[in-house]
This record gives structure tokens, sequence and C-alpha cells, in this order.
């Protein structure tokens, strides 16, 4: 007769104990932080070209792609995230600096999670990390 009372009051209990970030894919993406990408699919980016993910609005990444500026649509889907297509500048650059670009712009989109350890963020594809920064 207690079992249903009892069974309620279990599943309250693990309900607040629940991680958020897990419930939130964009947890690990905070409003107004910004992070310098350092690794691109285990690839070193240079450190004279500079490769920034930021998320200025709720639903929007911006940041700079080793040449141009970018943005992007991102939204939750589920319990990962969704990047969409990336709009931005067109200019050109050096060869060495486009082929960073060309990697950044090829491999963020594919990106389906976010987590952070201390300050340093990780885009996912499952279990592959795709895209490092750093705060």
């Amino acid at each position: 007769m207690h079992r249903l009372p009892l069974a309620a009051l279990a599943l309250l209990a693990l309900t607040a104990c629940r991680d958020e970030s897990a419930a939130n894919p964009l947890a690990a993406l905070p409003l107004g932080a910004e992070w310098r990408v350092t690794q691109i699919s285990g690839t070193p980016v240079p450190a004279d070209v500079s490769v920034t993910i930021g998320r200025a609005e709720e639903a929007l990444l911006t940041g700079s792609s080793g040449c141009n500026r970018y943005n992007a649509r991102i939204e939750p889907a589920g319990d990962q995230l969704k990047i969409g297509a990336l709009a931005g500048t067109r200019m050109m650059c050096a060869p060495e600096v486009m082929i960073v670009e060309q990697a950044f712009h090829s491999t963020i989109s594919r990106a389906t999670g976010a987590r952070m350890t201390g300050d340093v963020l990780e885009l996912t594809q499952g279990d592959k990390v795709l895209i490092t920064a750093q705060q």
C-alpha cells in the first residue's frame, strides 16, 4: 500500500540529483564566453593563427576561423548539439592559414556534443574529440 508513494519519492530524489549539464547540451558553452581553438581533429593550431569559438547569443556561435569571422546557429537536439552551416566573411589569407580555416569549417559542423574540463572545451562527435579549445 505504501509502495507507490515511496516509489514516487525515490523518483523525485533521483530527478533532483541528476546532472543538469547532461540534460542541456549547451551547458558547456555559456553565453559570453570565448575559447581559443588549440587543436582540430588532433592537429595543433599554429600559435600565429587565431581560431576562436564564442557564444554571444542563445542560439549563435561566433568567432574567427583563422582568416575570416564566422557565425553559425547552434541548438540542442535532444541530448546533443546541432551546429548549422557557417556563414562569414570571404577574405583570402596565406595558404597555411586557409588550410587551418578549411579544417575548422569542415569539422565544427560535425560536432554533436560539448564538454568542459577546467578551462578546456572539447567539441565531440560521440566519444571522438573533434575540436579542443582553451578559455
